[in-house]
């Protein structure tokens, strides 16, 4: 027995030789029976066990050599440091280097009826429990099983009985347990596992096994004890949960968490082989104009529909996920040639591209992609989605429905557009972009009729930027809509200090199609619409991509309430671009701006075809018939002025007047 164990049991414990003479004790033993077992002070000897014994000596002798293995214990009157006691003695044999050592513990009678107790306590216990117990030996061999381990694997103990417990195991935990039983063995008290069982009904189910080791006599001799506990309905409930954590709720398919780690798994693969990794990034084509025609609901039955056939196109080797909103990506493990991932990118575009049939609505919707590929075009994680995000913008650019494989150059641009939007909207989070005012005047008095307010730029450095700086930056971003609605709150503030001043006119401020159908946009002009209707009358709304606004009842609809509030609206660029005639029908229009291109050309007749000649004239002439308000863009000297005016325009803006100034000269510019 290890003499830690020896030394620290709770009870009395002997050793002798194959005379009885005593040789060790420990420490409860010393403390209950004294001088009896010391040595011989004058003679040195070793006191025999035979001193304890008050009675009954010779059935003690018969008793230690019997070979009945069922007499496991005997009671006798043992001698004590303060009297005669009753104990209950057991007796182990051991051979340590050829000698026979014999181990004796003693119990006092009163705690051998504790135990009995204890006993059958614990045999309740184990008979009663809900959860699946067994015992198996050192040889892994089943004892004992309790009833609810019959219920749950369907074996009863006859069954399994000297069986070894593997049987209970799936082949894929069965190492898992040996492994586990070693630990207890040379390591731990303790251990608990996930493992599968295999019943007697042929299921395989979930269960956390928690063994435990119990030493019976010696450390040679031990047993194992096994609680079973079904965790079904738990794995079940933590699978949902990762599906949750994993998988996006709309679609189904791998989310951006879910991509983030298949990415970091999959490109420490491709480091390590040292094999390429394929990133497609897909990004649906005007995915907002369904949101905004048609609702929502529309915008997430497309996108369901579009991680299906995404899914479909690929193979199950690929890794497909939604990033959010509607970009998708797909990584692609090991070598690949360009012309295979062509011919991949080719077949998204062809699928993504058969109409939807969303509800009632059948809608066609074209993707643009962007391809990079490790280690040729990036080195690390997050240059290759870069790579594959910038690649993606090249096939918007380039006309949208298509693919491109990622290029330096471009990579700069997306870094000059990030650069730039985070610049944008600092400046107006700072104040820093403002308000210039450009004056268009009576071609005929010389008046000044209003203002058009142009946005302007004032860097860290004060130079001031014209909108060509950063307008082509944020026309696809959520910017645009806050750069309207400070637009808006600087207008409002500028007409109320120039009412004070007693100035009282009109000022323009140009919008897009795409602010045009904000919501937040239109909230902001309905607010100053009731709010201060005295200054809202003031506002003019330059509008430009009628094409655009024609193809969208949004857009129609929010000019019409726009009119309603008391706004005025001007449509700009007449004559070029998407501007159309028939816009001037549906949309009430105070005035239309001729494009500077066509008041150009007054400066040149000898380029001016006759053709050019008759369109510029037919323009002025039909807008005159519908009674509409005419704005010359662009004059630039006297010339284009009288040519003008012999045809009936009267209104014109332009440098030969004043480029657009700062709203501290509007006031000196008046001559106040």
């Amino acid at each position: 027995m290890n003499k830690k164990i020896f030394d620290h049991l709770p009870i009395p414990c002997l050793s002798t030789d194959n005379t009885f003479q005593i040789f060790e004790s420990n420490g409860a033993a010393k403390q209950i029976f004294g001088r009896y077992i010391e040595l011989d002070g004058f003679s040195g000897v070793l006191k025999t066990i035979t001193r304890l014994i008050v009675s009954d000596l010779s059935l003690f002798f018969a008793w230690v050599e019997s070979d009945d293995v069922f007499k496991e214990s005997i009671i006798l009157d043992i001698q004590c440091a303060n009297g005669i006691k009753k104990f209950s003695i057991s007796h182990s044999r051991f051979s340590v280097e050829e000698r026979v050592v014999l181990v004796f513990t003693f119990s006092p009678i009163t705690h051998r009826v504790d135990s009995d107790f204890q006993i059958d306590l614990y045999r309740n216990v184990f008979e009663r429990s809900n959860q699946s117990i067994y015992i198996s030996d050192a040889e892994g061999k089943i004892l004992f099983v309790n009833p609810s381990f019959t219920h749950f694997f369907g074996y009863s103990l006859q069954q399994v009985k000297k069986k070894k417990d593997h049987v209970l195991y799936h082949e894929d935990a069965q190492d898992k347990h040996l492994q586990a039983l070693n630990k207890l063995i040379y390591d731990v008290e303790q251990v608990e596992e996930r493992m599968t069982c295999i019943t007697a009904f042929e299921d395989s189910l979930p269960i956390e096994c928690s063994v435990n080791i119990v030493i019976i006599q010696d450390e040679s001799s031990y047993k194992f004890l096994h609680f079973i506990e079904d965790i079904t309905q738990q794995v079940s409930a933590e699978q949902n949960m990762k599906s949750v954590a994993f998988k996006d709720p709309l679609t189904g398919i791998e989310n951006r968490h879910s991509f983030n780690l298949k990415f970091d798994e999959v490109f420490s693969e491709a480091q390590r082989l040292g094999e390429q990794l394929s990133l497609f990034f897909i990004d649906l084509d005007k995915f907002k104009y369904i949101n905004d025609e048609y609702g929502h609901e529309y915008g997430d039955s497309l996108l369901i529909h579009v991680a299906e056939r995404l899914k479909s196109s690929c193979k199950r080797s690929d890794f497909v996920a939604r990033l959010g909103g509607d970009e998708f990506v797909i990584l692609i493990q090991g070598d690949q040639i360009r012309t295979n991932l062509e011919l991949i990118a080719r077949r998204l575009l062809s699928e993504l591209s058969k109409p939807f049939s969303l509800k009632e609505l059948t809608y066609q919707c074209t993707c643009s992609i962007g391809i990079a590929q490790y280690p040729n075009d990036a080195m690390s994680q997050t240059d290759l989605l870069h790579a594959a995000d910038s690649a993606m913008y090249l096939a918007k650019r380039s006309g949208r429905n298509d693919f491109s494989f990622y290029n330096y150059e471009v990579q700069k641009e997306t870094s000059l557009k990030s650069h730039r939007l985070k610049e944008i909207e600092k400046a107006i989070k700072n104040d820093a972009l403002v308000l210039y005012f450009q004056p268009v005047h009576n071609m005929i008095t010389g008046d000044v009729l209003s203002f058009e307010a142009l946005a302007r730029y004032i860097d860290e450095t004060g130079q001031c930027h014209l909108p060509s700086y950063f307008l082509p930056f944020i026309e696809d971003d959520p910017l645009l809509y806050k750069l309207a609605i400070y637009q808006i709150r600087e207008l409002k503030r500028y007409i109320k200090v120039w009412k004070h001043h007693g100035v009282h006119l009109p000022i323009s401020i140009n919008l897009s199609s795409y602010q045009i159908k904000s919501d937040a946009v239109m909230a902001e002009f309905q607010l100053v619409a009731e709010t201060s209707p005295d200054i809202s009358r003031f506002i003019k709304i330059e509008v430009t991509e009628t094409m655009l606004f024609e193809e969208s009842n949004v857009a129609v609809k929010n000019l019409a309430k726009l009119t309603d509030l008391g706004y005025s609206l001007v449509l700009d660029d007449f004559g070029t671009g998407h501007s159309s005639i028939y816009s001037l029908k549906k949309i009430k229009f105070e005035s239309v701006k001729i494009d500077k291109i066509f008041v150009d050309e007054i400066n040149y007749p000898s380029r001016m075809k006759s053709d050019d000649k008759r369109f510029l004239n037919a323009i002025i002439a039909m807008l005159r018939n519908l009674n509409t308000n005419i704005v010359c863009e662009g004059v630039e000297n006297s010339k284009q002025i009288n040519y003008l005016t012999q045809r009936g325009c009267q209104v014109g803006q332009g440098f030969y007047y004043s480029e657009a100034i700062p709203r501290g000269k509007v006031l000196k510019y008046l001559g106040m």
